[in-house]
């Protein structure tokens, strides 16, 4: 792309950079008529979107390959290695109508069965046969194996209809013996063994059926445009809002990561997609629903059903047909446009992808000429006018790449005009200010391992402190969730099962009050100043929320220094602070109406009892006593003492912890609490930092210490109940079950509150940790009857 924006001429990309919306039409097709004469930019196109090339197509060579090498991996125990190879060898091969010998998806999927059988993951090694069988009913190899995973399962039955059919499948005498030999053994244990029956699932995207009982209203809104609002008064932890996406993609650097479909984690037996080498699907249910195909048996490849007896029949085509109630879905195919090995959704930004494929929904229930109507039926808000030079001259040349892109796929669905270009440039930044990024919770210790089943090892030898951390990993468009406007202390909060959006209340909302969630930065998290910045760069809007426009404690306190009088609790702020904290006092109820007994109080007493505060405020004073700092020596010092801190940082994360280091760490804190203000981000972070390397070298008392001492900062900065603060509860309880200290059971108390706040039902499907928790209340609760039925002597 960057070669195609050098050559663009300078006045061309003037005009660009100074257009609006009214001009798009023009500027739209100057551009093209330039590229039109641009050969490199047809050479660009023809390499994206041209099946020929197929960069990202099938290659039989290269899943062979990966086979090779998988067989070479799986012959030296190197299982981990071998499943690995396998899966790149399943994406890679082409699917071709072969017989049961020669099949080359359905061997790698028995291969790759065979390895998960190894490493005892058996549901998927069940999934990985039974998707060998739909390829190749007469697999005798997938029987036998699906018989050996049941058996390991205690699916005993199951296990002897599966080597039943293997026995008659399989041709040769020697294998015939071993399967009869195999058979006898599992009868044995089937008529010695009393075992509940496992059913076997594919994964699947149904979650906790709980839907919004709330009616709410768009309404427009004074500087706003539209927001939401509630008819009735509406208590903390009610679902508002429940909606699929109108589009969604997944992140780039998720894609080995999370399925590419619904983006949950990915299993073992990721699914490939069935005609390139980009997409992995958590199951054949996200591949359909993102692709529209699966693999298909052949015509008499089923031909061992009518060779079985009917008992054993009947259970053979239910093996066989296991996925063909998920053929039947309505969805919008989002990737099939995308498919045959083409190289533009691999190459091109996520968000650009995703205005394809908001294209591509559009076009599939409209016709061709609609396509100057899809601004207006989006219903979405856009911010052109606003961009900068450089965002608007990259949406018209993605805008045109995109089209041309999208036409290899359609053929002459639609023409390449100024019209068409400038709805695209329209939905681009549309995108930009309406997308929402869809996060996951991950649980990760002190070491660097995650774990998201809910199995966790706070018991170890080696004592963990458990942190929690959002992970981004896609981008997706509601149309009716961008009614929801941002405020920096949101009182809506957003998170998602699978792609479904969900909207949870997190305070009392009154009747008539706008409901508003976070667009990311809010109170606690970021000052004023820097949070005001990002919105007006992603946004496109000068943001003047009740945040943003009022005196609060944590913008205050956030980077504050502290005052040089020991005595006093006052802060003394920076110019930079200063500045939006003077515009701020003219909307803040000054006079009779601050608690006196306040914290905001307690910090800011001198600025906020002055009749015109902005003309007495200034850099370097402090708020309370109006004593002067410098500020200049109190850099010095804290970038002196973040020093060491880093050097903590580090340690933690390479495992190597010396004495010295927690030493110098702890003569830093003592720097910064000298320096900075007591509710001081930066204070927390250093607590938080000693309170893990405690933990490491198995201080565990101090760890907590530090732990409580990084929680009560928060709490000042964020509200008490806030979700981050619930994430800073995980990793102290986690430290104090390590210590049996039964003070533990208030803080997993605390952190089921805010979480059923937040989350409500779906709290333990978000993070499965919180289930293990709630068992140790359990635990302690027994532990202490025990104690009161059996005192000590």
């Amino acid at each position: 792309m960057e070669t195609l924006k050098a050559a663009i001429p300078e006045g061309l990309k003037r005009v660009i950079g100074e257009s609006t919306v009214d001009d798009l039409r023009s500027t739209c097709s100057s551009l093209h008529r330039f590229f039109l004469h641009f050969e490199p930019f047809h050479q660009m196109v023809t390499e994206l979107a041209d099946p020929k090339y197929a960069l990202c197509g099938k290659n039989k060579d290269a899943a062979l390959k990966s086979k090779q090498l998988g067989n070479h991996c799986f012959s030296n125990a190197d299982y981990a290695k071998a499943l690995d190879c396998y899966t790149q060898a399943l994406r890679k091969a082409p699917f071709e109508a072969g017989h049961t010998g020669n099949n080359l998806i359905a061997s790698l999927y028995i291969n790759r069965a065979t390895v998960l059988h190894k490493m005892s993951l058996l549901m998927e090694c069940l999934r990985d046969c039974n998707r060998a069988l739909q390829i190749c009913p007469s697999y005798a190899k997938a029987w036998y194996r699906r018989g050996k995973a049941n058996a390991s399962l205690g699916n005993y039955k199951d296990a002897i209809c599966d080597l039943n059919v293997a026995k008659i499948a399989e041709s040769s005498m020697g294998g015939k013996r071993q399967i009869e030999s195999e058979l006898k053994i599992i009868i044995d244990q089937c008529n010695t063994s009393t075992v509940v029956q496992l059913q076997h699932k594919e994964n699947s995207l149904n979650t906790v059926g709980e839907m919004p009982q709330i009616k709410l209203q768009c309404v427009s809104m004074p500087d706003k445009g539209r927001g939401m609002v509630s008819s009735c008064d509406i208590s903390p932890g009610s679902l508002v809002h429940v909606e699929e996406p109108y589009a969604t993609i997944i992140l780039k650097q998720c894609r080995e990561t999370h399925c590419h479909y619904c983006l949950n984690d990915l299993p073992a037996d990721r699914v490939p997609c069935t005609s390139c080498s980009i997409p992995l699907y958590c199951s054949h249910q996200c591949q359909i629903r993102a692709g529209g195909q699966m693999f298909r048996i052949g015509p008499g490849d089923n031909g061992i059903l009518k060779n079985l007896p009917s008992d054993l029949g009947e259970y053979a085509a239910e093996v066989i047909q296991y996925n063909d109630s998920e053929q039947e879905i309505e969805d919008i195919t989002e990737h099939k446009h995308e498919c045959h090995g083409v190289h533009w959704p691999a190459v091109l930004p996520s968000e650009i992808v995703l205005a394809g494929r908001i294209l591509a929904r559009f076009l599939s229930k409209s016709r061709p000429e609609d396509i100057t109507n899809i601004v207006e039926k989006l219903g979405l808000s856009h911010s052109y006018k606003h961009m900068p030079f450089e965002s608007k001259l990259d949406s018209h040349i993605y805008a045109i790449v995109l089209l041309y892109c999208l036409q290899h796929s359609y053929g002459t669905m639609f023409s390449i005009d100024g019209i068409s270009m400038s709805k695209v440039v329209i939905i681009i930044s549309q995108i930009k200010v309406n997308c929402m990024t869809v996060v996951r919770l991950k649980s990760i210790d002190a070491h660097g391992l995650s774990d998201q089943s809910g199995t966790f090892a706070f018991r170890s030898s080696v004592h963990l402190t458990n942190n929690v951390e959002q992970v981004r990993v896609g981008k997706a468009i509601y149309k009716a969730g961008s009614l929801y406007n941002h405020s920096c202390q949101p009182n809506v909060h957003a998170y998602f099962l699978s792609r479904t959006l969900y909207l949870r209340t997190t305070k009392v909302v009154a009747a008539g009050h706008e409901l508003e969630l976070s667009y990311g930065p809010q109170v606690g998290l970021w000052d004023c100043k820097d949070r005001c910045n990002f919105l007006k760069d992603e946004y496109a809007f000068h943001c003047q929320c009740s945040g943003c426009s009022e005196v609060n404690l944590s913008d205050i306190v956030l980077n504050a220094f502290h005052c040089v009088n020991p005595n006093c609790s006052g802060a003394v702020l920076e110019s930079r602070v200063l500045d939006n904290e003077k515009q701020k006092t003219k909307n803040f109820p000054i006079v009779g109406k601050v608690d006196k007994n306040g914290d905001i109080y307690g910090v800011g007493l001198h600025a906020f009892n002055q009749n015109d505060a902005s003309i007495h405020i200034q850099p370097g004073c402090c708020l309370k006593c109006g004593s002067y700092c410098d500020l200049d020596s109190s850099r010095a010092a804290v970038n002196k003492a973040l020093i060491c801190i880093k050097r903590l940082q580090d340690a933690i994360l390479s495992r190597e912890i010396s004495n010295t280091s927690i030493s110098d760490a702890l003569r830093s804190l003592h720097l910064l609490r000298s320096n900075l203000h007591a509710y001081n981000k930066l204070i927390a972070e250093a607590e938080d930092n000693l309170a893990q390397a405690f933990c490491l070298v198995g201080e565990l008392q101090l760890s907590v210490d530090h732990c409580k001492a990084s929680i009560q900062i928060l709490e000042k900065l964020y509200d008490p109940d806030d979700i981050v603060i619930a994430y800073e509860l995980v990793k102290l309880s986690s430290i104090q079950l390590s210590l049996d200290d039964v003070t533990v059971v208030d803080s997993i108390s605390r952190i089921g509150d805010i979480f059923s706040c937040y989350y409500g039902l779906h709290a333990n499907l978000v993070f499965p940790c919180l289930q293990y928790l709630r068992r140790e209340i359990e635990n302690f609760s027994v532990k202490a009857l025990q104690s009161n039925a059996f005192p000590a002597k």
